[in-house]
């Protein structure tokens, strides 16, 4: 019971944050999947929402459950390569689908050159088809250590804030607005991360390191 009151509160300030910042016309939730955030959405108010995700089966699937909502559309997609035509969305939200995509990245404070290449071209087609001033909104578990330094970059022509949620087990929402600059903060950050020395691949561990590694291991903690 509490822990559905706790899902239930989370939602709910996050509806918050969407009639606080976002007035929109037109959103889409990128890689939508199976989550019922869409139907949620629908529920409150929002009917204008184009749903994607790679998976044609969930897309059919999802389509079928929500059939009786016009308005809600749903099309199979890879994110780095949208069909829409530029400027066509207020808001683009994203709910730990580029979570999803770093799954497999054994550090996250440094993200392979293909992860990286992935995310790079799935933010530049979202910012190609927001709408001047629109925004896109990603919910994900990511620090803003780690998140920003995906999010903050000239190139997609937006500027970063973020909110936190929750005690101890936090979440953070990211709000990028088209159309608007990066702050000198977020500036400095991506010329700093455009300076450093390209990552160099991992040396071989020695004998005495495989030792270490066997002892740490057996550390009961």
């Amino acid at each position: 019971m509490f822990f559905l009151c706790l899902l239930l509160f989370l939602f709910l300030l996050f509806l918050l944050l969407l009639l606080l910042h976002l007035q929109s016309d037109s959103s889409y939730p990128k890689g939508c999947g199976n989550s019922s955030l869409g139907g949620d959405m629908y529920g409150a108010g929002y009917h204008a929402i184009t749903n994607i995700d790679y998976s044609s089966v969930c897309i059919s699937a999802m389509s079928a459950r929500y059939s009786s909502c016009p308005g809600m559309t749903w099309h199979q997609m890879d994110v780095r390569q949208l069909s829409f035509a530029d400027a066509s969305f207020d808001v683009i939200l994203e709910k730990a689908t580029l979570d999803a995509i770093m799954v497999e990245e054994k550090s996250p404070w440094e993200v392979s050159p293909e992860t990286s290449s992935f995310i790079h071209q799935a933010l530049i087609e979202i910012s190609r088809c927001l709408k001047p001033g629109g925004c896109f909104v990603s919910i994900t578990f990511a620090q803003p250590f780690f998140r920003k330094r995906l999010y903050a970059r000239t190139a997609y022509n937006w500027s970063v804030r973020h909110d936190s949620y929750g005690e101890g087990f936090q979440y953070f929402v990211y709000v990028m607005t088209k159309g608007e600059q990066l702050s000198p903060e977020d500036a400095a950050l991506e010329q700093r991360l455009l300076e450093e020395p390209k990552s160099q691949p991992a040396s071989c561990p020695t004998p005495q390191d495989e030792e270490d590694n066997d002892f740490l291991c057996n550390i009961n903690l």
